[in-house]
């Protein structure tokens, strides 16, 4: 079967104004590239149901020729500017139904909040509605029901909610298994690697163009930019071909690099039944949420301290007051002791500590705004320490922070296992 031609459409009227940003569209696209598919282009849409209309059908006229995968959100909520539904009717000619697994989540959520069933608008039901003879893609994390449109041979038009939480849900637990049954990738190998703190640019300058000729003649890449790191990803149909290239990866960055933090810290601390416990400062306990976003991190999260101010550095961790004022909240010093104080504590196997200055004010010139001293005590008791210039605004800082302090327990965890 040939390669779906894909377009991602967001509608609304508040992305086409300026006021509100389509963050869906690029997350969709990030995660079909990771699943073997490229995208072929955005569009954005306002409540216009005409123009909508005039799109689709564009695109089912493209679906007579090739295969078609068009992603559409926003427009299925209860506000009267909310056309989707409608508009797949004017475009199939069919006629729609409630779903009853969603009429009954609705009708709870409003008896939950003292009302009954014919309390329900007209307009609030419709969010269960879904044209005859689809797919229907259930939604968990809220009420409007997604749908996949048949629009041609090998051609769907695809329905999700606006709504970040509700759509990524709905694609990643309900639409992935219905693609990879549609649009089969057969051979098609993948690895991810990431790279932490290193710039996407400076990346793709020394290692995708300095290796282009000679690693990336079969093999497709893309990276991805976060807080701390970058995902970087290799396809082929050549398994040799990508081994050589992650192989040269490992080679010339072997102390950044890593497989995905989250996921390995989480399965190698319940596997092993260790324990961990954090003391954080600037981060104010996002690496604590960091570490239980996970089920079944109560096995191995002990607790954490949020010692933001000096006084509580010194009463809950004991950091012995002249490191304080002979060295300063942020330093190689008060982070060691801080460590040793988590550990002192709660007896934990490895203890994190996390002290710095997030901004936008507070930084000088030794120790400038994004400036975060990391500790980190091992099982066998020694304490390492790691200094850091992170660079962007307080909310980049402290998610650098938290994510590298993670990697750092990563690569201690990976050390175990050598």
């Amino acid at each position: 079967m040939e390669a779906p031609y894909i377009v991602i459409i967001a509608t609304g009227s508040e992305i086409t104004a300026g006021r509100s940003l389509d963050t869906n569209s690029g997350w969709m696209a990030n995660q079909l590239f990771e699943l073997g598919w490229k995208v072929k282009k955005f569009i954005g849409l306002p409540d216009d149901p005409d123009l909508i209309l005039s799109e689709l059908k564009a695109l089912k006229q493209l679906a007579e020729t090739r295969p078609v995968l068009a992603l559409m959100t926003g427009g299925l909520g209860p506000t009267e500017d909310d056309y989707t539904l409608e508009t797949v009717l004017k475009l199939s000619g069919k006629k729609s139904y409630s779903v009853e697994k969603a009429k009954i989540r609705l009708t709870r959520f409003y008896e939950s909040r003292g009302k009954q069933y014919s309390d329900i608008l007209p307009t609030v039901i419709r969010q269960t509605h879904v044209p005859e003879d689809c797919k229907t893609l259930d939604n968990t994390v809220g009420i409007a029901v997604g749908f996949v449109e048949p629009i041609g041979t090998d051609s769907y038009l695809v329905c999700m909610p606006g709504v970040p939480s509700e759509m990524k849900e709905m694609f990643t637990r309900r639409l992935v298994p219905e693609l990879k049954r549609i649009y089969p990738r057969e051979n098609l190998v993948q690895q991810t690697k990431w790279l932490w703190n290193i710039g996407e640019s400076l990346y793709q300058k020394d290692f995708v163009e300095a290796n282009r000729e000679e690693l990336f003649q079969n093999v497709e890449w893309g990276v991805t930019a976060n807080r701390g790191y970058i995902k970087c990803i290799f396809q082929s149909t050549d398994s040799q071909s990508l081994d050589r290239t992650i192989q040269r990866l490992e080679k010339e960055y072997p102390k950044i690099i890593s497989d995905d933090v989250f996921t390995y810290d989480h399965e190698t601390l319940l596997s092993e039944k260790l324990t961990i416990a954090v003391g954080e400062s600037c981060t104010g306990g996002l690496l604590g949420k960091k570490l239980t976003d996970s089920p079944g991190s109560s096995s191995y999260f002990v607790g954490g301290f949020l010692t933001y101010s000096n006084e509580m550095k010194e009463s809950l961790l004991g950091v012995p007051r002249d490191v304080l004022e002979e060295f300063g909240a942020v330093s190689r010093e008060t982070a060691e002791a801080m460590a040793k104080g988590i550990f002192e504590k709660t007896k934990a196997d490895y203890c994190i500590s996390i002290t710095g200055i997030a901004g936008p004010d507070g930084g000088s010139d030794s120790k400038p705004v994004g400036t975060v001293w990391i500790g980190l005590k091992n099982p066998d008791g020694q304490v390492q320490t790691h200094s850091y210039i992170f660079p962007g605004n307080r909310e980049s800082i402290r998610e650098n922070a938290s994510n590298t302090a993670l990697f750092l327990l990563y690569q201690s965890l990976k050390q175990r296992n050598v």
